[in-house]
């Protein structure tokens, strides 16, 4: 597939799409995606989804099954059967110990470099059992430090392939969130890259909808992502003929990654600003400390193996 390739031409001629996500709910940043290649992609969550289940007072498995749960009857509801689904069940809360300890004692490296390389090998044997013509993953925008992992793991195994084939593969990104949720499911204006806008149909915006309802473990996170864009959009309610939120989530944006993507700079110059206010048991979270490191040691690595 060309360089030039737009976004219309790779959704009308990929033929084995294959889209990476860290957690169960991501793909409700890029639903029209989804719907449109329903019958050729396939979809890989990294984590097993007991992040939240200490805060909500659960047990860790428990939760993780039932987000698994969610996640399959939600992709259901978009046209795509659970053999198109895999969860290759990577502890998030291990990866968050694993994240602090990079913070606490930088000299473990070694040993922290040792429980992400399964990670690593994982995505990569999911991208070279495929071998996509086309491949889409969550942005690398500074807002969830597990997003950035799988983004990240994603581009390492595409560049790995692409030098196998001899053959650029486009890689697209899609946001979620940054600054918290202050502001959810958008690229910042000055993000770098030809931002682009998927426009549902209604039909496709009401399947979002129904996908977004079988999340019963994250309805509270719903509501407080309607809160922030009700208050973004506030001042369309006076003059809006229809719901300026459901107008804002019925548009998804997208980017195409370059190759020139550099993943050792900070998402946010001001590493405050990556992961905000994010830490596991009090050990604060950032992207200098917990994400860098890896990133840098893996692209080493990689660089050896060529």
């Amino acid at each position: 597939m060309p360089l030039e390739t737009s976004l219309t031409q790779t959704l009308e001629s990929c033929k084995r799409p294959l889209l990476f996500l860290a957690h169960q709910d991501d793909e409700l940043g890029c639903t029209g995606i989804l719907q449109r290649l329903k019958d050729r992609i396939r979809v890989v969550f990294m984590t097993n989804g007991d992040g939240l289940a200490p805060a909500v007072d659960e047990d860790p498995v428990r939760y993780s099954g039932m987000r698994n749960e969610e996640a399959v009857q939600s992709l259901k509801a978009a046209g795509i059967a659970e053999e198109q689904i895999r969860f290759l069940g990577f502890s998030e809360i291990e990866i968050y110990r694993n994240m602090a300890k990079l913070k606490q004692a930088p000299l473990r490296l070694s040993e922290v470099i040792a429980f992400f390389e399964p990670i690593r090998r994982s995505i990569a044997e999911a991208v070279y059992e495929v071998r996509p013509d086309a491949v889409f993953t969550v942005a690398y925008q500074g807002g969830h430090p597990e997003h950035d992992l799988v983004h990240y793991f994603a581009a390492l195994a595409l560049r790995s392939l692409e030098q196998d084939v001899e053959t650029r593969i486009p890689l697209y990104h899609f946001p979620e969130y940054e600054l918290t949720i202050l502001l959810p499911m958008r690229f910042r204006p000055w993000y770098p890259g030809e931002k682009q806008w998927v426009e549902l149909t209604e039909e496709e915006a009401d399947t979002k909808f129904r996908m977004t309802d079988c999340y019963v473990s994250q309805r509270s996170l719903v509501k407080s992502f309607r809160r922030v864009v009700g208050l973004l959009t506030l001042p369309q309610r006076i003059l809006a003929k229809e719901d300026p939120v459901d107008r804002f989530f019925s548009r998804e944006q997208i980017c195409r990654v370059t190759a020139d993507f550099d993943y050792r700079q900070p998402p946010y110059r001001l590493d405050f600003l990556n992961y905000m206010f994010d830490d596991f048991q009090g050990v604060p979270i950032s992207f200098m400390d917990c994400i860098r490191p890896l990133v840098v040691a893996f692209e080493d690595d990689f660089g050896k193996r060529l």
